[in-house]
């Protein structure tokens, strides 16, 4: 979902690293969730 984020923003402002950002903070947050969910 945030690389989608990402990749919006980049049209938007006509750049190109945004959508790498937007695929690094979905990932991480997908990490964190499992964690905390499955971790306990």
């Amino acid at each position: 979902m945030w690389g989608g984020v990402g990749w919006l923003v980049d049209l938007w402002l006509d750049t190109t690293f945004v959508k790498a950002i937007g695929v690094i903070v979905g990932a991480a947050a997908a990490i964190y969730y499992v964690t905390v969910r499955f971790g306990k």
